[in-house]
């Protein structure tokens, strides 16, 4: 008795971690994933989460995410600059300055831009409300979804480097 008694408790115990586990993979936080669109007016990415799901499949892309300034805003001030390290280079007329080469040692490519891979944080409640942007004000969450993969929001990109981006 005291045997199927311990077979049985054995049993319990694995089912409700195998049941903890489940929980625990539907609430996300944070994963890897890879941009596969990124609209730079909108700053809203849609992105591939790279982590394969439980039964091998690939995860569901994620569509209009928010990106964070961090991760766009280098691409946006070296854009910006641009025309005037052309000018530069091309029609100085400070002597010191007669072989400039600013715009040559700009990076190949942008640092945010599809195919590059991003770190991805899971809100902890429903952001279909939240305006975006530079927007501080209070929301009312549209549902009571909590640690949902569709609220996340890109925070920052994996690899790179000055001279590749």
């Amino acid at each position: 008795m005291a045997n199927s008694r311990n077979e049985l408790n054995k049993f319990a115990l694995k089912t409700f971690k195998h049941m903890k586990d489940r929980s625990d993979m539907e609430n996300s936080s944070a994963f890897i994933a890879k941009i596969v669109k990124y609209d730079s007016k909108k700053h809203l990415a849609d992105v591939q989460p790279l982590a394969n799901l439980i039964d091998g499949q690939k995860a569901s892309q994620l569509l209009e995410i928010p990106v964070a300034e961090n991760c766009y805003i280098i691409d946006e001030i070296l854009e910006r600059l641009k025309p005037d390290f052309t000018a530069t280079d091309t029609n100085s007329r400070i002597s010191a300055h007669d072989n400039s080469n600013f715009v040559s040692h700009y990076p190949k490519h942008k640092l945010l831009r599809a195919g590059v891979p991003v770190v991805c944080v899971t809100l902890d409640r429903d952001n279909d409300n939240w305006k975006g942007g530079r927007e501080a004000n209070t929301y009312d969450p549209e549902t009571l979804r909590t640690h949902d993969i569709n609220d996340s929001i890109v925070i920052g990109v994996l690899g790179g480097d000055a001279v590749y981006g």
